[in-house]
Parts: structure tokens; C-alpha cells; sequence
């Protein structure tokens, strides 16, 4: 249940601190709280957080509803609760913030910030902050349940897989969707640096001890949840679960903020602090 738990929480603020958004890098001083504080303000990153721990709250209280077997039912009820009492007590912007600062005055210089202030300002600054970030925060429980039923290929050997969470019909700005989700700099990247580990991890938790017949039905589960976890099946999945969310003009603004070469260092820099972040906020758990 911990563990769980622990990935949830470091999913929710890893994609919330998503939105801090670079743009030009530059030696100079260093960034001061009170510049990152503002763009935090403009960039709306306390209501990102919020967006996202509700929705998780809400998708583990319908999980919870919706379970009928009493043991299984039982421990939802731990798990949701455990969440909410960890978000109410420890994930509050208040305590997360000043962690936020630090990590950001670590990475960035004062011109950076400036520059993200601007971009928060631009057309592209206000459709990924105002629009996009949100929409996609929305869907992190559906996200979730995508990926573990996929994963739960390698773990249920009771019984068949869980189904695949129920999706929207197709959107006319799907393609769209994945072209922007797909090119995103670093994003590929991480989520292969992630994913592919962790499936291993577990093939070989589940191989310890096993039949010669065994560990065939698990290397070909492996090959089958690598296939079905690829990068371009996920990031077609999110694209679907955006819907309507963004209109084309919008899209592709953000395809063309991408596509600049400033932007894509900057972007890739961003995730620098974004994982000295993470490690100081668990530190905290």
C-alpha cells in the first residue's frame, strides 16, 4: 500500500511542478524567491497542484465505491484515506512551496526566471498554464488506471488482466494531440528512462522462485506490457483523454513554442529542478 501510495504522490506533484516552464537559459545572478514566487502567481501552479490532488481523491473514492469485494473494499478505504490525510497534511502549497524555491534557485539563474515571466505572459505561456496544463492534470487518475491494468498483465495470475479504463470517442484534434505530446523535449526520454525499469524490476521480483514454465509466462507477459506501455500508445491514450480540451490553433501555437531551439534546451533544463524537487519533497514524506 505504501508503495503505491508513494508513486501517486510522486506522480501528482511531478506533473503539477510539470508546468514550470522555461525559457531562455542564461549565466547571470541567481534567481531570487521572490522572482519564482511571481511566477509561480502567473503560472497558476498552486491551482495545477490542487487540480491534481482532487482528481486523484476523487478517482480513489470511485475505486473505493465501485470495489464490491469486502477485503479489496477494506483496503481502498485505507488507501484513499492514507492519500487524503498525506495531501491534507504534506502536500498543501504552503509546505510544498518554500521546497519549490529552493530546488528552482538551484537551477535557474534571475534571467531564466524573467524570461519564464514573459512566457507565462505570451500567447503559448497562457494556453499551456490556462488550458493544456490543466486539462491533463484532470485525467491523471485515468492515466493511472491505464497503466495499471496494463501492468496488472505481469501481476493477476488468478485471473485475467483488469480492463482497460473506458476512453472518449475520437477527437478531430487527436493527431494534433500526439504530435504535440510526442515532441515535447526530454519527454520521450524520461518516460523510457521510467517505464522500461520498472517492468524489469518486477519480472524479476516475480521470476525468484519460479517454474522454468512460469518464468515463460512471465517473459512473455513482459514482452506484451513493453509493447502495450510504449511511448507512442500512452502518449496516444493522453491525447485521447484531452478530447476537446484545446482547439487546433491552440495545438499547434504549442507545436511552434516547441519547436524553437530555446525553448527545447530550456524545457529539458526545467526537469533538472523538477527532480531536485522531487527528491527534496520525499525526503519530507
Amino acid at each position: 500500500m505504501r508503495t503505491s501510495l508513494s508513486s501517486a504522490v510522486r506522480f501528482v506533484t511531478h506533473l503539477a511542478l510539470a508546468s514550470l516552464v522555461l525559457c531562455q537559459a542564461a549565466q547571470a545572478a541567481p534567481a531570487t524567491e521572490a522572482s519564482i514566487r511571481e511566477y509561480f502567481r502567473l503560472a497558476g501552479t498552486e491551482r495545477h497542484l490542487s487540480i491534481s490532488t482532487e482528481a486523484f481523491k476523487k478517482g480513489y473514492e470511485e475505486d473505493w465505491r465501485k470495489e464490491s469485494d469486502p477485503v479489496q473494499k477494506a483496503s481502498k478505504k485505507m488507501v484513499m484515506d492514507h492519500f487524503n490525510e498525506v495531501v491534507s497534511t504534506k502536500m498543501t502549497w504552503e509546505k510544498l512551496e518554500p521546497l519549490a524555491v529552493e530546488s528552482y534557485q538551484q537551477e535557474l539563474s534571475d534571467s531564466d526566471v524573467q524570461e519564464m515571466i514573459a512566457h507565462a505572459n505570451s500567447p503559448a505561456g497562457k494556453v499551456s498554464n490556462q488550458k493544456m496544463i490543466p486539462a491533463l492534470l484532470a485525467q491523471l487518475p485515468a492515466i493511472q488506471q491505464y497503466m495499471t491494468a496494463v501492468l496488472s498483465e505481469l501481476t493477476n495470475r488468478k485471473g485475467p488482466p483488469k480492463p482497460l479504463p473506458a476512453m472518449p470517442a475520437p477527437g478531430a484534434n487527436d493527431a494534433l494531440l500526439q504530435t504535440f505530446l510526442r515532441a515535447i523535449p526530454g519527454e520521450k526520454e524520461e518516460f523510457e528512462g521510467r517505464i522500461a525499469p520498472t517492468v524489469d524490476m518486477m519480472a524479476s521480483a516475480l521470476t525468484r522462485n519460479e517454474s522454468a514454465k512460469s518464468r515463460a509466462r512471465i517473459a512473455r507477459a513482459v514482452a506484451s506490457v513493453k509493447k502495450r506501455l510504449s511511448f507512442d500508445n500512452v502518449t496516444a491514450f493522453k491525447a485521447r483523454m484531452l478530447g476537446n480540451a484545446l482547439s487546433a490553433d491552440e495545438i499547434n501555437l504549442l507545436i511552434e513554442d516547441n519547436r524553437r531551439p530555446e525553448r527545447q534546451a530550456q524545457l529539458r533544463k526545467v526537469r533538472q529542478a523538477e527532480q531536485e524537487f522531487q527528491g527534496r519533497m520525499m525526503g519530507t514524506m
